[in-house]
């Protein structure tokens, strides 16, 4: 991902996730793009801070040809010098795509501000000027320091016969390095440093306000980690086109939906959020609303994160596990592409599968007095990121936002 990136090689991840589609010295992209319509494989990628996904949907008899199509785009692809100047066109065309995305631009800054000496706070696609000047020999570079075995996992999921698919991995893929070379080597991965910072991009010609609100979090594999996602469930998200929401369990739900002084939404959308990567993490919320709404609403977030501080109830806690556990089962049964990257991050990153039984029991090990304990150390008196855009004039200041991390109680 972009993470294992140096400024002058920014978007070289992303663009190569591009390029892997684009044909190999033995399969050009029109015969790959037929081979896969013949399949009837759905057949994508995606490139994120610290990884690069590549995920198929396929019939179980067409397992072996689909494992040699993805070895062979990633050992063998040509990265022909035309098709590169071709699909600079196309990453800087969704560019101009992803900028038109508020949500996009708000958590872009985020990341900007509140890792802004650390490769995480550099953007996915990477600046204008790289995309117009990447070459050959960049992408040749990334793969060389990145793409080796160690790094990669192969995951298959469904109707699989696990020692048949080991087997024909270890086979396609026998010719994948085991020690990363090359000029773009990083010896030393920069550590992330969070800085308690703001970044507001204020345009009062737009309707509305977009802000996301974000403390240092826990890194993926802390053994606090379910408790992030309690905490996510307290918070809540929710949409004002759902009517319902003001008498949702969560209190933060409910008093932005409208069970407040006003008697109306004080927010058009709202969304709790938790983002885990090695080292660090990012636990805030997102909200988007008008004008004269945008202080109460602040407000309302800040106090909220002071609740998970001093008062959270057994009975919430409850009722949030239940909603963790639910939405764990219902995004595994989404579909098998699912299963697969939720076994490939965790192999990843813990170096084994867990199991669905482990995980509902460390949620099922939290308890409000654990919630209060996570919530101090990381929401009480600490420094926050704020990212916003839009219509802002009325989001209050840097110290009023830091002075409501904390509150006096006798």
């Amino acid at each position: 991902g972009s993470r294992f990136e140096t400024d002058e090689s920014n978007g070289s991840a992303h663009f190569l996730e591009h390029m892997f589609f684009k044909g190999s010295k033995n399969t050009s992209q029109d015969q790959l793009e037929a081979e896969i319509e013949r399949m009837g494989t759905r057949l994508n990628a995606y490139t994120s801070r610290e990884q690069t996904v590549f995920y198929a949907n396929i019939f179980k008899d067409d397992v072996s040809k689909t494992v040699k199509t993805l070895a062979d785009m990633l050992l063998n692809s040509t990265f022909d010098a035309d098709a590169i100047e071709r699909e600079k066109k196309t990453i800087l065309q969704e560019m101009e795509v992803v900028e038109q995305v508020e949500e996009e631009v708000v958590f872009d800054n985020l990341h900007y501000t509140a890792y802004q000496t650390s490769p995480l706070g550099r953007t996915i696609l990477g600046p204008e000027e790289n995309i117009r000047s990447m070459t050959r020999d960049h992408i040749i570079n990334y793969i060389q320091a990145n793409y080796v075995a160690p790094r990669i996992v192969v995951v298959g999921a469904g109707n699989v016969n696990h020692e048949q698919f080991v087997d024909l991995v270890s086979k396609e893929f026998a010719a994948l390095p085991t020690k990363p070379t090359g000029p773009a080597v990083i010896t030393n991965h920069a550590p992330a440093y969070f800085t308690g910072s703001d970044i507001r991009v204020r345009d009062d010609e737009m309707p509305l306000a977009h802000v996301a609100v974000a403390f240092e979090s826990l890194e993926l594999t802390n053994g606090d980690s379910p408790v992030l996602m309690v905490m996510q469930s307290l918070l809540g998200s929710f949409d004002a086109s759902v009517t319902s929401a003001v008498n949702s369990s969560s209190r933060m739900v409910s008093t932005l939906a409208g069970h407040n002084a006003r008697k109306y939404p004080l927010v058009n959308s709202a969304m709790t959020f938790s983002t885990q990567y090695s080292d660090t993490g990012l636990f805030g919320v997102y909200y988007v609303t008008e004008l004269d709404k945008v202080m109460e609403a602040q407000w309302v977030v800040m106090r909220e994160f002071q609740h998970l501080v001093n008062n959270v109830s057994d009975e919430a806690v409850e009722v949030a596990k239940a909603q963790v556990k639910a939405t764990i089962v219902g995004q595994l049964d989404a579909g098998l592409a699912q299963v697969c990257e939720d076994i490939g991050r965790q192999m990843l990153n813990y170096g084994r599968r867990i199991s669905l039984a482990e995980m509902f029991a460390r949620i099922d090990a939290v308890d409000a007095p654990t919630v209060r304990r996570v919530a101090l150390s990381l929401f009480n008196d600490k420094c926050v990121a704020l990212s916003s855009k839009g219509n802002i004039s009325t989001l209050p200041d840097y110290n009023w936002i830091r002075r409501h991390t904390w509150s006096l109680r006798y």
